[in-house]
């Protein structure tokens, strides 16, 4: 059940619509979110740079101007975060950090049941222009899923049309621990969902998907289909199922274990491909 959501704000349209999808979501599950800006005192020292003798005072300065213009935008992005839960009439509060946008992050997520954050991410908006790290960071050590979504989507009618759910998965434990905060965090009555492996033994693959498919019915979801391939599971997902899906469920190595979720994974591809929300169950 998810009670209490993390929304890292910045100033890209990927957290507009990050805002928009924790205000539905929240309005669901009757979750409290909270918006987290960090101020990144350590990138603005960097900016600035080493300061040669005689020169701290203008040094001082520089470091004031770019804190109080980075003050700034965090005043605009808390008021338009509050404006859009207020709006949605959800529960909300503000949290305002300094450090680094990062390691902020990775430690407020630590009391969250999910945070939901741009696929890019423009957290050291004061020192940078493009995007950074941050999510990677987030990925290598976080224990929250993250949902991760792109600049623009769009969301099915519901009225009309169900949600399309692909989970592909291979009896792993990144893959079984994605299927379970997939279970545990969305809604079954809203979800069509597709199961999919790539397999070369065929009595394995019905194994595997049975066990996940009869997983999800217990949790109440019942609109479940079921795929087996023996192709690439990047190219079946590029090349045929992405366009299907409305998000799509993956799970992630870490590497604080012998595996590095960044090395020719499905998870880094879908990532890349930047263009469905993206639920990494951690």
């Amino acid at each position: 059940m998810i009670k209490s959501i993390l929304v890292p704000l910045d100033p890209s349209k990927y957290t507009d619509t990050a805002i928009d999808v924790a205000c539905k979501m929240a309005k669901y599950h009757g979750a409290q979110l909270t918006g987290l800006v960090i101020l990144d005192i350590p990138g603005i020292e960097k900016q600035v740079g080493p300061v040669p003798m005689g020169a701290s005072y203008y040094a001082d300065k520089l470091e004031q101007k770019h804190t109080k213009r980075a003050q700034e935008r965090i005043d605009q992005l808390l008021h338009k975060f509050r404006s859009r839960c207020e709006e949605a009439g959800v529960k909300h509060k503000e949290s305002q950090n300094q450090g680094s946008p990062s390691e902020r992050i990775l430690h407020e997520s630590m009391f969250y049941d999910m945070v939901i954050t741009g696929l890019r991410t423009h957290f050291n908006f004061e020192t940078a222009d493009k995007p950074g790290d941050s999510l990677n960071d987030l990925l290598d050590e976080s224990i929250t899923p993250i949902y991760g979504v792109p600049e623009h989507m769009e969301m099915p009618d519901l009225a009309s049309e169900k949600i399309k759910v692909l989970i592909p998965f291979n009896g792993s434990l990144p893959a079984a621990r994605a299927l379970q905060r997939f279970a545990q965090s969305m809604i079954p009555e809203m979800s069509k969902v597709r199961l999919i492996i790539s397999e070369e033994d065929e009595e394995i693959a019905a194994s595997l998907l049975n066990h996940a498919k009869e997983y999800l019915e217990l949790h109440g979801f019942t609109d479940i289909t079921t795929d087996w391939t023996t192709d690439d599971i990047i190219d079946t997902c590029k090349d045929s199922l992405l366009d299907w899906a409305h998000v799509i469920v993956v799970g992630a190595h870490s590497k604080r274990g012998l595996f590095n979720f960044m090395v020719g994974s499905l998870t880094e591809h879908v990532i890349k491909w930047n263009k469905i929300p993206v639920l990494i169950g951690q």
